[in-house]
């Protein structure tokens, strides 16, 4: 292989393809990039088996080829470098960088093991389009109620449900749930569920490079998220998700207060810091409902807090026990100067939270056991 590429791009597209990279011990050739070079064309492949990376740029190739390498140092390398372009060449078992004023040389693996990645999203009948920026406020307003182990994998990804227009991407943890409606310009029936190191890769990527026009496509087990000369393929999860829909019908609430997001975000930061190592009950405090007036308890080994302050409540008095995390994890997505509606009923029934005027993101949350 002997190529001449720009510089910039040749570290764009590393940069790229190396958020879907992991160290494997096993198969150390899974955490290297690989290169084709053909075409005057280079592709850029990096995967991990669960989620592949590819994006490709137009270069001056001389001599057509492949080449994988663990990519860290040859990063390293070339953002220090101030010039325009690069000379890359396969020679005698390593690869040879030259500038116009130094050649450096990088061991490389064997390409001949890099996995044989052959996907196609011809003739795939189930899309939609959506801007990067869009996504990745999406899947950043969602992601953190998804379940983090793989223990529970039926529920460790975002799903993704797509029908009249409207895409509704959900997570739970069992704890608490996230729904988000965003509405498309096109007709498509999807249901899938996108498994969450997938997601982080796809965030990790997006908020580092903009791209636009992200066609979401399904065919065969996999979804892809295609954009120009980028292709990301995610395998997805196929196992049945909980009835969501059961869960935001069904439930009613008979109590409601209505306060200000950065006002009661301020409150429970409070609050958090004395609650957050609680043996007893980590992050968890005493909501005292009264007429017009909000108490807040929380304790922890060697001190405690009490917060008292008014409040619109409407309903009957009520004692509720809370993660003041997960709710912080929910509010910090919304607007701070708006006011936030806070939907209750029992003290061991679920808590919903929007902001207010805006039903198309909501949370449900569920207590903590009650102490005597």
């Amino acid at each position: 292989m002997f190529v001449k590429i720009d510089r910039l791009q040749f570290l764009k597209k590393l940069r790229i393809v190396e958020k879907a990279i992991s160290e494997n011990k096993v198969k150390p050739i899974i955490g290297c990039v690989f290169i084709k070079a053909q075409d005057n064309k280079m592709t850029f492949y990096g995967t991990n088996l669960e989620i592949t990376m590819i994006s490709s740029v137009e270069a001056n190739v001389m001599e057509e080829g492949t080449v994988a390498f663990h990519p860290e140092l040859i990063e390293e390398y070339i953002k220090e470098l101030s010039d325009t372009e690069l000379s890359l060449k396969v020679q005698n078992g390593n690869l040879i960088i030259e500038t116009e004023d130094s050649a450096t040389e990088f061991s490389i693996m064997n390409a001949d093991e890099y996995p044989k990645l052959d996907y196609s999203y011809d003739e795939a009948e189930k899309w939609f389009t959506i801007q990067g920026t869009e996504l990745l406020e999406t899947f950043e307003k969602v992601k953190f109620s998804a379940a983090t182990g793989s223990e529970n994998l039926a529920i460790n990804c975002i799903r993704l449900e797509v029908s009249d227009k409207v895409a509704r991407f959900v997570t739970t943890d069992t704890y608490r749930m996230t729904y988000l409606e965003k509405p498309i310009d096109n007709q498509c029936e999807l249901e899938i569920s996108i498994p969450l190191n997938s997601v982080e890769a796809i965030t990790k990527l997006l908020k580092v490079e903009s791209l636009e026009d992200i066609k979401v496509m399904y065919k065969k087990n996999y979804v892809y998220f295609i954009s120009g000369e980028t292709e990301i393929i995610s395998r997805i999860i196929e196992l049945s998700y909980p009835n969501y829909k059961g869960i935001l019908q069904g439930a009613t609430y008979n109590k409601k207060f209505i306060i200000k997001n950065n006002e009661f975000s301020k409150i429970l930061k409070r609050v958090q810091i004395f609650v957050k190592n609680n043996t007893d009950a980590k992050n968890g405090a005493l909501l005292e409902f009264k007429k017009e007036r909000l108490l807040i308890n929380g304790t922890s080994n060697i001190a405690k807090v009490v917060e008292d302050f008014p409040i619109e409540y409407e309903g009957d008095n009520l004692k509720i026990s809370l993660n003041v995390k997960f709710l912080l994890e929910f509010m910090q997505n919304l607007d701070n100067e708006k006011n936030i509606i806070v939907e209750l009923k029992e003290a061991n029934s679920s808590v919903k939270i929007i902001e207010e005027g805006k039903e198309d993101y909501i949370y449900i949350v569920m207590p903590l056991a009650l102490k005597n």
